[in-house]
């Protein structure tokens, strides 16, 4: 059955990562999302099938994204169709580019708010990079001096970070997901969708009792946080980058007075490199895509100042981060 019959009964739109998308389902986390205009063409068609339909049997896997026990995370293979994206044991999905299609397809005991939570923030990114946007595994918010981006790997502190911005009264541009674009001279970062994934203890010592969640997947304690995100004003879809900030987790957390006081930035080269390794990239073999992301990020790194922080292990030290981080920004326009 094509794309079109599957979505004709039942359409939902929503416009997430700068870009329209037609489900033939609910998408909750969206829900807050800005509504595309009726008119605009969707960029995206996403079909969720069941867990009776057929999932590809690749002869071999391009790549295999293995978590820290060496357990198989994520294995990508290319298929007649397109690309194939397996998780094993919770779900797969099918990206076919010749109609800009996703199809996702549950395991049989995954549930619907895990399938969503891979496909927004595993699948799509990788989609977004495939169709010629450069994307970071980092969060971003936006400052009254541009937007700023916090990269990192998991669990360095990129959207606790971000958190503290909200909680201060900024908007959240991006969690986990940073979309880059071009627009003119400038190069902008792409609001994505609202929501922060977050722990428990995050969300007591920054917003107490204030705002929602929900769990984020059945395998992880963490908790999309919405309800103060949605008082956060929506803004611009796309603001200037003024400056990027990578977690340094090789080095022992300092006081909140030595994270202020230094922030080196990396010369152009290193920060080249650390950029590259912390992109999404759904097709390692493509030689234009790799050649298009390294002249992109060559760009950015020449224009906008990527610096190294190290951020202390206490809640109570964000504040002082996050000043810091302003005052440098300030210093940067």
């Amino acid at each position: 059955m094509t794309v079109e019959a599957l979505l004709r009964n039942s359409c939902v739109r929503y416009r997430a990562y700068g870009n329209i998308l037609n489900c033939s389902s609910p998408l909750h986390e969206l829900a807050q999302s800005e509504a595309p205009d009726a008119s605009e063409p969707a960029d995206l068609h996403i079909v969720f099938c069941s867990s009776e339909e057929y999932i590809p049997t690749p002869a071999s896997w391009y790549l295999t994204v293995s978590l820290a026990d060496d357990t198989a995370w994520l294995r990508c293979a290319k298929i007649a169709s397109g690309y194939f994206l397996h998780f094993p044991d919770l779900a797969g999905f099918v990206f076919s580019p010749s109609d800009s299609s996703i199809r996702c397809i549950p395991h049989q005991h995954t549930p619907a708010h895990t399938v969503n939570h891979l496909l927004l923030d595993q699948v799509l990114p990788l989609v977004l990079n495939y169709r010629g946007k450069e994307v970071l595994h980092g969060a971003a918010v936006a400052t009254p001096y541009g937007a700023c981006a916090f990269l990192g790997p998991t669990g360095s502190g990129k959207s606790t970070l971000a958190a503290s911005f909200l909680s201060a009264g900024y908007s959240v541009l991006a969690d986990d997901c940073v979309v880059l674009d071009t627009c003119g001279e400038d190069i902008v970062t792409i609001r994505t969708y609202p929501g922060l994934r977050l722990w428990n203890d995050a969300i007591a010592a920054l917003f107490g009792t204030t705002g929602a969640s929900a769990p984020v997947a059945h395998y992880t304690p963490k908790q999309r946080f919405t309800a103060a995100v949605s008082a956060t004003p929506i803004g611009p879809s796309a603001i200037s980058l003024a400056g990027i900030y990578v977690i340094d987790t090789s080095s022992p957390p300092q006081a909140a007075s030595a994270i202020t006081r230094e922030r080196p930035t990396l010369i152009q080269r290193e920060a080249l490199m650390t950029l590259l390794s912390l992109a999404f990239k759904l097709d390692i073999e493509d030689q234009s895509m790799l050649t298009r992301e390294f002249d992109f990020l060559h760009r950015l790194v020449a224009r906008v100042p990527v610096r190294r922080l190290i951020i202390p292990d206490s809640f109570e030290t964000l504040p002082h981060v996050r000043a810091g981080i302003l005052q440098d920004l300030r210093k940067s326009c």
